[in-house]
Parts: structure tokens; C-alpha cells; sequence
């Protein structure tokens, strides 16, 4: 099992002076102190025009900045959007932040999860999955040639360029996708990339989904694969709390969880949830649990670092190979999602270490 930190900038109202300035600052020394007790992987989303629940429209300037206070972690893009963003562009920034990390890049890549963030690019949803692989094919090859070739397609037309810097990790940095739906697991499979899911679905809703995932990346033609290096991996992001009282960090975990999924005054919220359902149906989940029941059911992981390591123990069970952790999230403060940082890192990632190294 390895273990990560995810983090969309969140930042619930009402704001004092100067709040996106501290919520960046608070991100990146968040991230240095995940590197410093032995974390895997920081990630960051790219999210636009969500007030309240995700200010990281730039998410290479963010962990470039973590990729200069940091030594071992490994800097995730949970997603890069490539459907708003040139291929050129996106190559550049991806290969930018690979170099400047010294090879410490994981390339998560991805549509946009409503069509509120792509609409004002010009991008139609029905379009985005069809561009994404057109948008894909061009990157790939621009990693894999010293002088890419070009690329003509229905919705990109690419002159042949030295597209530069080369990326350090070769032929490419690890893929992935996001998959808030368990249909996507399987889609990932079939495209040869890693898949980081979400806890809105619980474990017993999502065991079939990694087991059909290995089962399908295993015997896939590799012809299908986007990269030119499979990514067999499994993650999901949970909400969060690690408190000495189990108690204390059980609820606040899932008050943390309950924010995210829409139980909250954000204005956005209606719009948040189109592919899960709505918001409705995805707030009534929540709320037909008691905490226990959330973090039984592992739509919250939260408690005293051996609760913790159980809960993580299930979803290790269920197929998972990496347990991301979002700690700022709804009304967690600062100080205490750096306490729990270095309570997981004492006390939970050690007991997984056997199976747990970085790369």
C-alpha cells in the first residue's frame, strides 16, 4: 500500500483577509511535511471557476513550487484537463515539472467532471471524450520523439515541432485517470492507465470494480493503450482525519466528508454533481449513514491511527494499492491537518511499509 495527499484548495466561506494567499501557502507547507513522514504522492486537481470548493485552476505552478521544498514525494496531477488546454501545452508542463522534480511526475489526465468548468473554453461535453484521445495521441507522441511529427485529427490540426523540455521519466511519466463513476474503471483498464477513484462509492460497491480492472488491463491488447508503459495501479481518495481520540478524528472526518459530497451552502454545489447523479441523490448517501456507518462502509477514513490502519487494511483487502487522503477539506484547519499528517506518517504508513515503496 502506498499513501497520498490530495488537496483542490478548499476554501469554505466566509474568508478573511488575504485567504487564497494563506490556503496556497497552507497547501505547500502541507505537502513539505507529507514528504518529510514518508507520503508517496501529493496530488493536485486542476478545477476552474469553483468558488468555495476548488481554487487550483493552476496546478503545475503548485506543485512546482512543492517540487522545490520537497525531496521524495511524487507530484500527481489528478487531473489535467485535456480538453480546454493545447496538447503543446499541456506536453510542456507536464515535461517542465518532471525535469524541475528530477523525475518525480504522475501524469493524471482528464475531461472535466461537469460541463460548467469546460463550457466557457468552447468545449461541448459530447465532444470531450473523443477529444481527450486525440488530445492524448498528440502528447504521447510528442513525449516519445526528440521532433514531433505532427499530428492531424478531427479536432486538432499539430505542426511538427521540438517540443521541449524532454521529460525526464521515459518514454512518459505514469498515467492516469479520475473515475468518479465505477464504469470508468474498466475504461482505464482498456486504456492501459491507472485509475484514482473516490469513496463516494463505498468498498462493497467498488471491489468488483478494481477486481474487473485487473482482470481486464491484464489481458488487454496492448494496441489499446494510450502510453507506451501500462500503469497497473488502483487509487481512491477518502476524507480524512488521524486524531489521538478516535472519537474526535471519526466525526470530524466525516463532517470533512459530508462538506465535500454537497452537504453544504456552496452555491455550486447544484452543478457539481451531474455525473454521480446530482447533488440530491449524492447528499441523501451521506446522510442515510451515521458516522460509524461511513467509516464502516469506508466513505470516510477517520479515528486513531489503528482505526485508521484498519480501515485502510479493508480497502487494501478490496484491491486497492494506494489510499490518497484529502486532509483540507470543508472546516479543517491548518494545525490539524498538520497533526494529522504526522500522525499518519508515525504511526500508519510504518505498519504498511513492507509493501509501500515510492516510484
Amino acid at each position: 500500500m502506498k499513501f497520498g495527499v490530495m488537496t483542490q484548495i478548499q476554501m469554505p466561506r466566509p474568508w478573511g483577509e488575504n485567504a487564497e494567499v494563506i490556503a496556497y501557502r497552507n497547501a505547500i507547507s502541507q505537502a513539505e511535511a507529507a514528504d518529510g513522514v514518508g507520503f508517496h504522492y501529493c496530488w493536485l486537481t486542476e478545477m476552474h471557476f469553483f468558488r468555495e470548493i476548488g481554487h487550483s485552476p493552476c496546478p503545475d505552478m503548485i506543485l512546482a513550487a512543492i517540487a522545490e521544498r520537497t525531496k521524495r514525494i511524487r507530484l500527481g496531477f489528478a487531473v489535467l484537463l485535456v480538453t480546454i488546454n493545447s496538447p503543446y501545452m499541456i506536453a510542456e508542463r507536464v515535461a517542465t515539472l518532471d525535469v524541475m522534480s528530477q523525475g518525480r511526475v504522475d501524469f493524471g489526465f482528464g475531461r472535466g467532471s461537469t460541463s460548467y468548468m469546460v463550457d466557457p473554453f468552447g468545449v461541448k461535453q459530447a465532444d470531450s471524450r473523443a477529444i481527450t484521445h486525440e488530445a492524448m495521441a498528440a502528447i504521447i507522441a510528442m513525449f516519445e520523439h526528440e521532433r514531433f511529427p505532427g499530428f492531424k485529427g478531427q479536432y486538432f490540426d499539430l505542426e511538427p515541432r521540438h517540443v521541449v523540455p524532454r521529460p525526464v521519466q521515459q518514454p512518459h511519466p505514469p498515467l492516469w485517470i479520475a473515475a468518479s463513476n465505477l464504469s470508468t474503471y474498466e475504461h482505464a483498464a482498456r486504456q492501459g492507465v491507472g485509475v484514482i477513484g473516490v469513496t463516494r462509492n463505498s468498498i462493497d460497491e467498488t471491489r468488483d470494480a478494481i477486481r474487473n480492472y485487473r482482470e481486464t488491463i491484464r489481458f488487454a491488447d496492448p494496441a489499446g493503450f494510450i502510453g507506451k508503459r501500462p500503469n497497473e495501479h488502483v487509487g481512491a481518495f477518502a476524507l480524512t482525519c488521524c486524531h489521538e481520540d478516535d472519537r474526535v478524528g471519526r466525526d470530524m472526518a466525516c463532517a470533512a466528508a459530508r462538506w465535500y459530497n454537497g452537504d453544504n451552502d456552496a452555491e455550486l454545489n447544484p452543478v457539481r454533481f451531474a455525473t454521480a447523479g446530482g447533488k440530491e441523490a449524492v447528499v441523501a448517501k451521506f446522510r442515510a449513514r451515521s458516522n460509524d456507518e461511513l467509516i464502516e462502509d469506508g466513505m470516510a477514513i477517520g479515528g486513531n491511527p489503528d482505526s485508521i490502519c484498519a480501515q485502510v487494511e479493508k480497502w487494501a483487502k478490496a484491491g486497492l494499492d494506494q489510499m490518497i487522503f484529502v486532509l483540507q477539506a470543508g472546516q479543517a484547519k491548518h494545525d490539524q491537518v498538520l497533526r494529522s499528517i504526522e500522525l499518519i506518517g508515525e504511526k500508519v504508513i510504518p505498519r504498511f511499509s513492507s509493501s509501500s515503496t515510492a516510484g
